[in-house]
């Protein structure tokens, strides 16, 4: 588990999906993560806000042979528990393979909603 706050990208280096989102990048506050980017339409029907801490997981999804890793968001973090999260979970890391952008990409192309 890692805490984030999420805010969407703006680089014309990230795809939109068909329905001209972009996809949200989580700032790692706190945990290890293994990639924080959720596809834009996504986080927009879950109702997720930008810049509200949420607890999240990661977990791996293989399509067309390949695979990719997703966030999934768990719920928000209420700012009376962060510092005890944040105590408990460690200094905020993003340990990922393989670079952002190529994720991106790849994972735009796969969830056009």
């Amino acid at each position: 588990m890692f805490l984030a706050k999420f805010q969407q990208v703006t680089s014309d280096k990230f795809n939109s999906d068909k329905n001209n989102n972009k996809p949200f990048i989580g700032e790692v506050l706190a945990g290890t993560a293994t990639g924080s980017i959720i596809n834009g339409t996504i986080f927009v029907r879950e109702g997720l806000e930008s810049n509200v801490t949420y607890a999240c997981t990661n977990y791996t999804e293989t399509y067309e042979g390949e695979e990719y890793t997703q966030t999934r968001i768990i719920g928000k973090v209420p700012l009376a528990e962060f510092h005890a999260l944040e105590t408990q979970l460690g200094k905020g890391q993003l340990s990922v393979a393989v670079s952002a952008n190529a994720t991106a990409d790849a994972m735009d192309d796969k969830h056009s909603l």
